[in-house]
């Protein structure tokens, strides 16, 4: 910037759970030497974007009957998950939490007349699977098209509100 260089330092404190980092705190102070080594021994935070985690939320939805495809699932390290489940949670605790997040921000449309519907979609599609959705739109008593927009509206709406659960915790 006009003629000069600057430097920037930048650490990305999401990547590090709150109590994770505080537990480094409270090493340093008690001791007289730092042992960066000591830092508690858990699975690191993934910070993803909006995008890869709507992504993660649409693919998560798919293996939701299938839980063990879901081991290799970005948001069991996310912070919507490690913050329910704790940070000493094993991938089936951190697994069973994220079916719980992904049913229960579905489970809150069905409370509204409006988005009753999406529920319905959302439930015939993955928490009670139907054989194909050619069948979920007919049990749906719904046209094909119909039944695909329902169900695209009630993924974003599900992955905006957990989206707003993972920037927020």
């Amino acid at each position: 910037m006009d003629g000069r260089r600057y430097g920037i330092y930048g650490h990305d404190w999401r990547a590090m759970p709150p109590l994770a980092w505080l537990e480094v705190l409270a090493g340093r102070e008690s001791s007289q030497q730092i042992d960066y080594s000591a830092a508690p021994k858990t699975k690191a935070t993934v910070v993803l974007s909006e995008p890869d985690f709507a992504e993660a939320i649409h693919e998560a939805l798919k293996f939701y009957s299938r839980p063990n495809s879901l081991r290799h699932s970005p948001l069991l390290q996310s912070r919507l998950v490690i913050q329910q489940g704790g940070l000493q949670a094993n991938d089936d605790e951190r697994i069973a939490v994220l079916l719980e997040q992904l049913h229960g921000a579905a489970k809150t449309l069905e409370s509204s007349p409006r988005d009753a519907k999406l529920y319905q979609t959302l439930h015939r599609t993955y928490f009670n699977p139907a054989a194909s959705q050619e069948l979920a739109a007919d049990a749906l008593h719904l046209s094909f098209s119909t039944y695909r927009r329902y169900l695209k509206s009630g993924i974003a709406r599900v992955t905006e509100m957990l989206w707003h659960k993972e920037i927020s915790s």
